[in-house]
C-alpha cells in the first residue's frame, strides 16, 4: 500500500514546502551547461495546483525564470538585482531543474509546458467529475 507521506512534499508546521536538495538538471550534450554538471541546489516544487496559476497571465516582458528562480531556488538564494547577473545559462539549469522536481516536462518551451500541464489538470479534473456522477 502506498504511505500517504511518501506521496506528499514535506512541510513546516507553517504548512509550507521544505526545501530539498538535488542535482542540477544539466543538458549533457551542452559544453556550456557541463560546467554545472554534479552541482547540487536545494528547490521548493512547484505544487500542481499552482502551476496553472503561475503561468497563467504570462506576458512577454515578463522575466517568469527570473520569478521561479526567486519564490523556489532556496540554495543558493538570489535577489531581484543578483538575477539581473546571473548567467543565462544557469538560469536555464536552475529553472530545469525545479520543473523537473514539480513533475513537469523538461527541455522545451514554457508555453509548452504549460499546455501540458493545463491539459494534465483539466484530465484529472474530468475524470474526478465522472467518478463523482457514478456515485451519485
Amino acid at each position: 500500500m502506498l504511505d500517504k507521506k511518501a506521496s506528499l512534499y514535506d512541510r513546516d508546521e507553517k504548512g509550507n514546502l521544505l526545501p530539498i536538495e538535488v542535482k542540477l538538471e544539466v543538458n549533457e550534450e551542452d559544453e556550456q551547461q557541463l560546467e554545472f554538471k554534479g552541482e547540487t541546489i536545494k528547490v521548493t516544487p512547484i505544487p500542481r495546483g499552482k502551476i496553472k496559476r503561475l503561468f497563467a497571465n504570462v506576458k512577454e516582458e515578463q522575466d517568469l525564470d527570473g520569478e521561479i528562480i526567486l519564490e523556489h531556488c532556496a540554495e543558493p538564494s538570489y535577489t531581484k538585482e543578483e538575477l539581473v547577473h546571473l548567467k543565462p545559462i544557469l538560469a536555464s539549469v536552475i529553472v530545469n531543474t525545479i520543473f523537473r522536481e514539480s513533475g513537469l516536462a523538461i527541455g522545451k518551451n514554457k508555453k509548452k509546458v504549460v499546455e501540458e500541464a493545463e491539459d494534465e489538470f483539466a484530465k484529472n479534473l474530468i475524470g474526478s467529475e465522472k467518478t463523482e456522477k457514478k456515485a451519485i
